[in-house]
């Protein structure tokens, strides 16, 4: 497997940061915004097997809670427990396919939705959890489209070609 530099994930993540807090937060379909972060820590954390999705994820999670937040950590967090289930899964699945990478995005993103409501209910917000409700399935629908084409984009970097001199062939899911 071939490994993400630093110096080429930064500016990625830097780009999706950028765009989550400037064009996103202007832009809804059917009510929500995609959490791209959320969708970058998933790809990464499944796809390489370095802690890119962790430290990334929690620095610009942290620069995502200071920049739109008024509570400090909370998708940090998020990331971290997200990137904590794609780990505990990226073992079993096969990288080169698509649909563990799907089943990471339904998993996480209720998750993400539902600790992020908690914490500010538990703050003193008057959202309700059928607000949560309501916006969670476009919401997923979201993330899995936007997992799906990240995916595609960044496997290519990830998987070796048969015809490349160490290619082996394995069993998988």
């Amino acid at each position: 497997m071939k490994r993400m530099r630093y110096y080429i994930a930064v500016p990625i993540f830097l780009l999706a940061f950028l765009l989550q807090t400037t064009l996103l937060a202007k832009v809804s379909v059917f009510g929500v915004a995609p959490n791209l972060l959320l969708c970058f820590v998933i790809v990464f954390s499944f796809l390489y097997e370095t802690y890119y999705g962790l430290v990334l994820g929690v620095i610009f999670g942290a620069l995502l809670d200071v920049a739109v937040s008024w509570l400090f950590g909370v998708q940090t967090i998020t990331f971290v427990l997200t990137y904590a289930i794609v780990y505990m899964f990226r073992g079993i699945f096969n990288h080169e396919k698509v649909l563990p990478d799907l089943l990471m995005a339904v998993i996480a993103t209720p998750i993400n939705s539902f600790f992020v409501w908690g914490i500010y209910r538990l703050a003193g917000s008057p959202v309700h959890v059928r607000y949560v409700l309501y916006t969670l399935p476009p919401l997923i629908v979201m993330h899995c489209i936007l997992v799906a084409l990240l995916h595609l984009i960044f496997v290519r970097s990830v998987i070796r070609h048969r015809r490349d001199r160490s290619f082996e062939r394995r069993l998988y899911l």
